[in-house]
């Protein structure tokens, strides 16, 4: 059976190794020795050639030993064998071997466009950007895009698609430049001029005595006037393209390279990036049908993300699918996971990768590979020149070449790896990198980003820089911050590759940093919160820290548990983070925790219980001459005051603690202090002064980046908008609130707005909306054991129940909503209580 691909005379030393591919050929072309010498006897004759061999001369020019070939036949005999337009390519393998050229002069050139391999996928917006252009508009466009991720294929679609439409139908030559071949050197462009010559017509004779430059004006003068399309493929440089360039307004020139051709000043640039998931499922569906796709819809899409959505790598699993049902979606999933967890690819795209790789110099290739055993999902060039222990100037420039060679993406400010390219590079770094360079690599960035988190944090919060007067900090150089915006903006951006840091530290046993990061970013999500990135970065340190350290570890997981509406579970690790404080001899914390104590109580509903801890943490805040701490508990016993319904002693202890966080400039207590002063004025009947006092909260709550505190004003607001009839914009506020919530992971600030958007909506009539709302936040309420806001919820629920024609399951679940109310203390019991009576009468 013929060879898939056929017989090459590339790599050829030797008249023999050159006769040994003519008999490779032979065998793949299946014909004889006779047919051979006839067909090629037809070939001369119909060219004119007088000169028609004998049969003996066409066999011995194929027998083993060859110390001399006449370039001619062989040039002949491989058309005849493989078609035309290898004829070229074999000449040039003669002049390699007679010492008359090198391999690099090895080229093939072609008067047509390649076959397609299969249906075309994708890329239709960059295939209409060059589609639509003009008729006339000619020019040159350049292909840029990584290794694999289908240039060629696009490149091809393109020529294809103009062509059927009749456009730069003149002339067409397509060659393979060799930019990034694995075993051939990159095409001369003098030797890829003479193929395009040869095809337009000129002679040899005429071709050989011009130098390059002679070349590419004869180039143009041929083509001038002509309407002519031209694929340059896989280019390596902007010198090996600009002789190629005819420079004619009728010639349209195609060049595909993995580099980003800057230099090509008059191009037209288009970038490819990966396939999107839908045009991923697209190629499987293409190859290997709806069906087995449609049946096993989850390995596919487990398939697509583990090859990063990478055309090639996607088109090599789809070959192998499509060549056996034996092997299941599921077994090539396992098998791609396995080979990740190797460091290895598919052949394909290692060797595609490869050839990307050798052309980088070597300090871009040791950044390559750092990049690559950096967990983190992408660097800025300050973690990159960090990570590589270069000043940030030098790394920029490493980072710059790195884009050029597609090897890395560039978004905004910062860089990123194909998760395949990750692979490959964290292997070769492993191999060639000593591993106590790769672990001070490590400990650089590390270093870098907790001196940096502490600098932004003390640019954002000064009142609590005394919280790491006592907490080491790296001898690195941190980044200094214009003011707090651009501090958070940091903090905002790095905030997951913080945490994925973490268990990059806990791996390589880096455990003080883990817990001092930890203790760092407790102000943080105080303010921004983001439950699930706070929860793996305080359990990364709790599994390492102990003593005092500790204490302060569990502290902040307990604050998160209760950030997220889950007071109990927080209850019990404040327990052990109180137990940690107390054997280590650290009486004082365990008293400031009673503070935190309380805010856990009042989660649980219990505000009674709450008043003692925050009185007792007061007292220690006072004693120990800390201002801001004394706001907090203030601000807290004038909250439990104001859910108690004792609004005179509310307004009391709020109002002092507003005055005392804005000497102290503590702006999360401070927002906090003046959303509640409003809510106690709303629920005074003061509807006035509690908008003044919410409209200054959410200012505050935004210029301190307080996203948890922004989402409970909005929503209040929304409540006070109601009584002026402004439902829409009500419901508008209600819905920002939500989605605040849900972006930073909220159960408990999405509960309140959520039972609050459904009083908004029974208030504007739509009752049956209200009733769904209101069954969803008993569901949540019920699962985060939120007994305040699940009685706020069943009494909702009554009163959309009552609204909507149902008395009887109102009653129902205000008696529910009633106890509860009666038994946390709070005035809400009152008035459902009313509620019950009224119902009752009226059912009497």
């Amino acid at each position: 059976m013929p060879e898939e691909r056929p017989p090459s005379p590339i790599g050829a030393r030797s008249y023999d190794e050159l006769s040994q591919r003519l008999r490779q050929a032979l065998a793949w072309a299946g014909l004889t020795h006779r047919e051979l010498h006839r067909r090629v006897r037809r070939l001369r004759t119909a060219r004119g050639t007088a000169d028609l061999p004998a049969y003996n001369t066409v066999y011995r020019c194929l027998l083993p030993g060859r110390k001399r070939l006449d370039v001619e036949l062989v040039v002949d005999i491989a058309a005849v064998l493989l078609g035309m337009d290898v004829a070229a390519e074999w000449r040039q393998a003669h002049r390699v071997i007679t010492g008359h050229a090198t391999e690099a002069a090895v080229i093939s050139v072609a008067d047509h466009l390649p076959a397609p391999d299969g249906g075309f996928v994708g890329r239709q917006a960059q295939l209409r950007r060059i589609l639509d252009a003009e008729p006339d508009d000619a020019g040159v466009w350049a292909i840029s895009g990584m290794a694999g991720v289908g240039k060629t294929r696009f490149a091809s679609e393109v020529a294809r698609l103009l062509a059927e439409r009749g456009r730069f139908s003149d002339v067409r030559l397509v060659v393979n430049l060799r930019g990034f071949d694995a075993d051939r050197p990159a095409a001369d462009p003098a030797a890829v001029l003479e193929g395009f010559l040869r095809r337009l017509g000129a002679s040899g004779g005429e071709i050989g005595c011009l130098t390059l430059a002679g070349r590419s004006a004869l180039f143009r003068r041929l083509l001038d006037g002509r309407r002519a399309l031209i694929l340059l493929d896989n280019a390596a440089s902007v010198d090996q393209v600009l002789p190629l360039l005819p420079d004619l307004p009728t010639c349209l020139v195609l060049v595909t390279s993995r580099r980003r051709l800057a230099g090509l000043d008059t191009a037209r640039h288009v970038a490819l990036d990966v396939f999107t998931p839908e045009e991923s499922v697209e190629l499987l569906r293409d190859g290997i049908g709806d069906e087995r796709v449609d049946a096993e819809q989850g390995e596919a899409a487990d398939i697509i993300e583990l090859v990063g959505r990478l055309p090639l790598a996607l088109a090599l699993v789809t070959r192998r699918l499509a060549a056996s049902d034996e092997w299941t979606m599921a077994d090539h999933r396992d098998r791609l996971a396995d080979l990740r967890t190797m460091l290895r690819l598919d052949d394909g795209v290692e060797v595609a990768l490869r050839t990307s790789y050798d052309e980088l110099a070597e300090p871009d290739r040791v950044l390559l590979g750092l990049l690559a055993v950096y967990p983190g999902r992408d660097v800025d060039d300050h973690a990159a020149a960090a990570l590589a222990g270069v000043e940030v100037d030098v790394v920029r420039r490493q980072l710059d070449d790195l884009v050029a060679a597609n090897m890395i993406t560039a978004r905004a400010s910062r860089f990123e790896l194909h998760d395949l390219v990750r692979v490959f590079a964290e292997k070769r770094v492993r191999e060639n990198v000593q591993a106590r360079m790769r672990r001070a690599a490590a400990v650089r960035l590390l270093d870098f980003q907790l001196a940096t988190a502490r600098a932004a944090l003390v640019t954002c919060y000064p009142h609590e820089a005394e919280r790491w007067e006592g907490l080491p900090t790296p001898e690195a150089r941190a980044l200094v911050f214009g003011g707090a915006d651009e501090a958070m903006a940091w903090l905002d951006t790095e905030r997951v590759n913080l945490v994925v840091a973490s268990g990059w530290a806990l791996s390589e046993g880096r455990d003080d940093h883990v817990t001092r990061l930890a203790c760092v970013m407790t102000s943080y999500f105080e303010a921004r919160v983001h439950v699930s990135d706070a929860q793996a970065l305080f359990g990364n340190a709790v599994r390492v820290a102990s003593g005092g350290t500790r204490g302060h570890v569990l502290n902040g997981l307990a604050m998160t548990h209760w950030q997220r509406g889950d007071a109990a579970e927080a209850l019990v690790v404040l327990e052990d983070a109180i137990r940690e404080f107390s054997a280590a001899g650290e009486s004082d914390y365990v008293v400031y925790l009673s503070g935190n104590v309380g805010l856990l109580l009042t989660g649980l509903g219990d505000y009674r219980a709450a008043l003692p801890c925050f009185r007792q943490a007061l007292e220690f805040a006072v004693a120990r001459n800390n201002e801001s701490f004394r706001a907090r508990q203030l601000c807290n016993i004038g909250l439990a005051e104001m859910r108690l319904g004792n609004y005179p002693a509310a307004v009391d202890y709020l109002s002092q603690a507003l005055d005392v966080t804005r000497a102290s400039a503590d702006h999360l207590c401070e927002c906090r202090a003046l959303d509640g002063l409003g809510t106690t004025y709303w629920r005074m009947g003061k509807d006035t002064e509690a908008g003044a006092w919410y409209e200054q909260a959410l200012a505050v709550a935004r210029q301190s980046h307080n996203r948890a505190d922004e989402g409970k004003v909005l929503n209040h607001l929304g409540v006070l908008l109601v009584a002026a009839g402004r439902f829409d914009e009500a419901l508008a506020h209600h819905r920002q609130a939500i989605e605040l919530a849900k972006e930073i992971g909220s159960r408990e600030g999405m509960l309140a707005a959520n039972t609050d958007m459904a009083a908004t909506l029974l208030a504007a009539g739509r009752a049956a909306d209200a009733v769904r709302r209101l069954r969803q936040s008993i569901e949540s309420a019920t699962a985060a054991d939120s007994r305040y806001e699940l009685a706020r919820a069943q009494s909702g629920l009554g009163d959309a129940l009552s609204a909507a024609g149902d008395p009887v399951a109102a009653r129902k679940h205000w008696r529910t909503a009633h106890a509860a109310f009666a038994e946390m203390g709070v005035p809400e019991a009152v008035d459902v209580h009313e509620r019950l009576v009224s119902a009752a009468t009226v059912a009497s």
